[in-house]
């Protein structure tokens, strides 16, 4: 979240937008005022005043409404922005993901203002005449505002915090309304903490702490933006400096000179010098950045992917906190990329895994085996035998590891169940209780499956004939297959964590369900193979090169026009 005083800086410059390690702006584009960083979401103003918004819209926050604009701010779940007019327009639930809107969102005030902030479920604003209106939800008290006049205003999850004309800051509501004393430039205020710049260009930081958020460094600084856990400011030399919680990259700050910062819920976007915007954050691990060459077979996994060349070596990339992508040297027949470990088989029929192994699910047993699929707890082989074989989920008893006996052709691990094919065709699916029925078996039968995938808490598979049917959890549409593929006949498919891909015959992909990191915007052409993973997909082209898309996380997913 921003304060209505950085949009109201931000807005003294017309800058053009880029995301990290894309192209340069193009100078036919139309240049952008101000950028602001939401919860899961981010919304800019245009240089013809024209507002644009991207990222999650489960609560509506991206449909901005038409208009001129000169500011606006972005919080968790609604973004509020002033018109040239003055008047200001609100869009979007009035509180965080899972609640109600009809219970935190209230119709602006009417009247001209010069600074918006929004909140959690409240927002505040500046009129011209200097005094503070809020509106929304009080239950911190959070939208009494205090009387007198004012410069500038910030609504964090459920306070708020103003800078008087004096220079001295006041603050209400549930989070530590103790500002501390002195004259301040500009004040912000994020989920349970506030920052602000002195006069004398030091930050201070109050509120809660748990993450460091609050512990600001030395130093004279331009700006300053508190967001969800984290905190960023640019120093006066143009460099950005982030502390607190780390866990998404929303602290790793790129480098060179900037404008501006500010700090989202699990993002932040800067505005360079040179006039592009920076986004970071949202595990962009790089996952999605297949590496040159021609290879057989691909898998993505959880934040990593991997794939066997054509001399039968193993390239792994993205995420390694775990030893996941230290694919052993050697000659391999395929790969199968976990959540956070990965196995591939050997041309001898070995298994090896690698990576994560705090429930033995990389302790592949002896023998001879046809294939491995890594889940995310466990993992199951294909024995020469025909036999199934799983192992892992030591600290997890209702895992089910146990395959029903007989003999397969082919099988799949997902999150916390596998499937697999018996050699007559017939499709068995194991693991926890079935307590959602998200690992029953096909909901028909079918003589023979061309492909078999167990994703997160679904499955898909493509019959004999060509038609995909998918079964289990579909609180994301990942189980929609008929919406999406009927008339058409398909090859293979693959479930991932909350999305699902088939090629079709022609080798076209097609990919449905969420699509909050981008992965099922699978680029045109002809592929040999698809591997749907938790936020990322790849496939293999026609010509042995990998390609992979998602990853990133539609809040940071600058729209090309605007970069």
């Amino acid at each position: 979240m921003t304060a209505g005083a950085l949009a109201t800086v931000l807005l003294s410059t017309a800058l053009a937008l880029a995301c990290t390690g894309e192209a340069a702006p193009d100078a036919s584009h139309e240049r952008t005022v101000t950028v602001s960083a939401g919860r899961d979401h981010t919304c800019a103003i245009r240089e013809s005043g024209e507002l644009v918004c991207w990222g999650l819209t489960y609560g509506r926050q991206t449909e901005a409404p038409s208009g001129r604009f000169r500011a606006l701010d972005a919080g968790p779940a609604h973004t509020c922005a002033i018109r040239e007019s003055g008047a200001i327009a609100c869009w979007g639930y009035g509180g965080e993901r899972g609640h109600k809107p009809a219970h935190r969102l209230a119709e602006a005030p009417d009247g001209r203002f010069r600074s918006v902030g929004v909140g959690g479920g409240h927002t505040c604003a500046v009129r011209d005449s200097g005094v503070i209106a809020c509106w929304g939800l009080n239950d911190e008290g959070q939208a009494e505002a205090p009387e007198g006049r004012f410069r500038s205003v910030g609504a964090g999850r459920d306070h708020s915090c103003a800078v008087r004309e004096s220079g001295a800051i006041i603050c209400w509501g549930a989070a530590d309304t103790g500002a501390p004393p002195g004259n301040f430039r500009s004040v912000s205020a994020g989920d349970d903490h506030s920052c602000a710049v002195r006069d004398s260009g030091g930050i201070v930081c109050w509120g809660y702490n748990g993450e460091g958020q609050a512990d600001a460094p030395p130093g004279n600084f331009r700006s300053v933006s508190a967001g969800g856990h984290h905190s960023c400011a640019v120093r006066h030399s143009g460099v950005i400096v982030c502390w607190g919680i780390n866990d998404e990259g929303q602290a790793d700050a790129p480098p060179g000179n900037f404008q501006s910062v500010s700090a989202g819920g699990h993002h932040s976007c800067a505005v360079r010098d040179s006039g592009g915007i920076v986004c970071w954050g949202y595990h962009d691990e790089g996952q999605a950045d297949a590496p040159p060459g021609n290879f057989r077979s691909v898998s993505a996994g959880g934040h990593h992917s991997c794939a066997v060349d054509e001399s039968g070596g193993i390239s792994c990339w993205g995420l390694n906190d775990e030893g996941q992508a230290d694919a052993p040297p050697g000659a391999y027949r395929s790969v199968s990329a976990g959540s956070r470990h990965s196995c591939a088989l050997r041309e001898s029929g070995e298994v090896v895994c690698w990576g994560l192994n705090d429930e033995g699910q990389a302790d592949a047993p002896a023998g001879a085996y046809r294939s491995v699929s890594a889940g995310s707890r466990h993992t199951c082989a294909l024995r020469e035998s025909g036999e199934v074989v799983c192992w892992g989920g030591t600290d997890s008893p209702l895992l089910a590891l146990d395959a029903p006996p007989g003999r397969y052709r082919s099988l799949s691990a997902g999150d916390d169940h596998s499937c697999a094919q018996r050699e007559s065709g017939e499709v068995v699916c194991w693991g926890p209780p079935d307590v959602m029925g998200r690992w029953a078996d096909p909901p028909i039968q079918h003589e023979s499956f061309r492909s078999l995938s167990a994703g997160a808490w679904h499955t898909c598979a493509v019959y004999g004939y060509g038609g995909v049917s998918c079964w289990g959890d579909n609180q994301y549409g990942q189980t929609d297959a008929y919406e999406h593929t009927v008339g058409t006949l398909y090859r293979s498919v693959s479930a991932g964590g909350r999305h699902s891909c088939a090629l079709r015959e022609s080798g076209e992909p097609d990919c449905w369900g969420f699509a909050d990191h981008g992965q099922t915007d699978g680029p045109s052409g002809e592929y040999r193979s698809i591997s749907a993973g938790t936020y990322h997909t790849c496939a293999l082209r026609e010509t042995g090169e990998a390609v992979c898309w998602g990853g990133r996380h539609f809040a940071v997913r600058v729209p090309a026009d605007m970069r």
